[in-house]
């Protein structure tokens, strides 16, 4: 089977970073490299030591193995799988890939990935020791180029035609609108790539974006990310906690949710993802179909990619770069709307299959950005996988969270959203209509350091953006 392969000379240096071994006539995976089948490895003698890996539905394999120059020798490794995902009904996309000219497909192939949305085309080398009309064995691959980013945005759907139109827009805000408006793509989608940006409140206020990244390029597996570089940072980050930034960008995305606004989670590798693998954070669609009486909804594999990404965009989906999470509240699947009225109550029981390679720090539900439920793995088995019922009495969302004890950074699995709508109203939280009036604010401050003619360009969009969260203010 196609799968990534990392070779590392000698001994693991003791807190230190490991050196990737180059092999010639392959095609780079980042870190490691692409064994397209088999690999003839022509090395230096000594100790050496390999993992294979693909993608997170399988085991990774670790071994080690001597080469002298007398050496000859073959070796078969099995690589267990862990689950099916596709075989469950959900396909893994990576929803933010840099161009490159190492195989796509290929590269796609050796993590299981079935989706790509990669920014723009970029011709690519020829598969070592594969002739070019040789059909690479990986079903489905579907890969859209039609992906744009800018200023911390990502554009799906943007013709290049129109990329190259608006192109003289110069802020980032005269960007979102100027491509927004444009009537050559009516299914344009928009995600935040940066959930950092100090444009976030803007952005959030136009109601021309879709989605957020809770997992994007400050993931990384060949080095901490430990600060911000383009936006609003916490003082806290100065301590140097890797998983820092994982939490931060989650916490806004559950605050965008808390104060009303619909927005789906993504994940990919980022315009900033430099050698970490594709798919390495990725994202779990499925498509739904009602059991006999309809209390139940099952996963349904998509079969097309405009069903994927359809799934994506109504949140059907679990965002993760480990813990592979098939979840459902009541019988339905992420992105289900459930409806009362005022008087009544909503009782939600949560359900979930999990399989992990990592091991596992907490399990929690969360209900109105407050935690209802969270647990440790043993305690979830002791309890036979039972979860608290939620009763609902008022508008609201419920996401899932499984947490692991990876130290590197922040490796999780996070669900989209259900919807809770009383009387047909959606929850808006003062509490983080605040949060994002503050983020404005301090954005205000930076801008006023802008020569005028430069600021002028900014102001209607702060003075509409804070319009919006002073009347949001008054909504309950």
């Amino acid at each position: 089977v196609i799968s990534r392969v990392e070779i590392l000379r000698g001994a693991a240096p003791a807190g230190k970073r490991e050196k990737q071994m180059p092999v010639r006539q392959t095609v780079s995976a980042g870190i490691g490299i692409v064994v397209d089948r088999s690999v003839l490895l022509e090395l230096p003698d000594g100790p050496y030591r390999f993992r294979i890996v693909r993608g997170p539905e399988y085991r990774i394999v670790g071994g080690t193995f001597s080469l002298e120059r007398t050496s000859l020798d073959e070796k078969t490794v099995r690589l267990p799988r862990m689950v099916d995902m596709a075989a469950e009904g959900w396909l893994s996309g990576d929803c933010c890939v840099v161009p490159s000219s190492a195989s796509v497909p290929l590269r796609m192939a050796s993590e299981d990935l079935h989706i790509a949305a990669v920014l723009g085309e970029r011709p690519a080398k020829p598969i070592p020791h594969r002739d070019s009309t040789e059909a690479i064995d990986h079903h489905p691959t579907w890969i859209r180029t039609d992906v744009t980013h800018r200023d911390g945005l990502v554009y799906y759907g943007l013709s290049e035609q129109d990329s190259k139109a608006i192109d003289g827009a110069e802020t980032p805000l005269e960007y979102l609108v100027a491509a927004s408006n444009s009537i050559n793509h009516p299914g344009l989608k928009i995600g935040i790539e940066n959930p950092f940006a100090w444009e976030l409140p803007i952005w959030l206020a136009s109601g021309k974006v879709d989605g957020m990244f809770v997992l994007g390029d400050w993931l990384r597996l060949d080095r901490r990310i430990l600060s911000i570089r383009d936006g609003r940072a916490l003082q806290s980050f100065s301590l140097g906690e890797p998983t820092q930034l994982g939490r931060y960008a989650e916490r806004i995305y559950r605050h965008a949710l808390d104060a009303g606004i619909a927005l789906v989670p993504l994940a990919g590798g980022g315009d900033q993802s430099a050698k970490t693998p594709i798919g390495y954070n990725r994202l779990y669609v499925t498509s739904k179909a009602s059991g006999y009486d309809g209390s139940v909804e099952s996963p349904t594999r998509p079969t097309s990619a405009h069903q994927w990404w359809s799934g994506v965009w109504s949140g059907v989906s679990v965002a993760t770069n480990g813990p592979l999470l098939r979840p459902l509240i009541a019988g339905k699947l992420p992105g289900h709307v459930f409806q009362g009225r005022t008087g009544e109550a909503i009782r939600l029981k949560p359900e979930l299959n999990l399989a992990v390679r990592d091991q596992v720090d907490y399990l929690e539900v969360i209900h109105n950005n407050r935690i209802h439920y969270s647990a440790r793995l043993d305690e979830f088995a002791q309890a036979g996988g039972d979860i608290p019922a939620i009763e609902a009495k008022e508008s609201g969302w419920v996401i899932l969270r499984v947490m692991t004890l990876h130290g590197e950074h922040y490796r999780a699995a996070i669900t989209a959203p259900w919807w809770i709508e009383f009387d047909g109203r959606r929850r808006v939280s003062q509490q983080s209509v605040q949060y994002f009036r503050d983020w404005l604010t301090e954005y205000e401050q930076r801008l006023k350091r802008l020569p005028p003619n430069e600021l002028a360009r900014y102001v209607p969009f702060v003075q509409a953006a804070r319009r919006f969260w002073n009347s949001r203010l008054t909504q309950q």
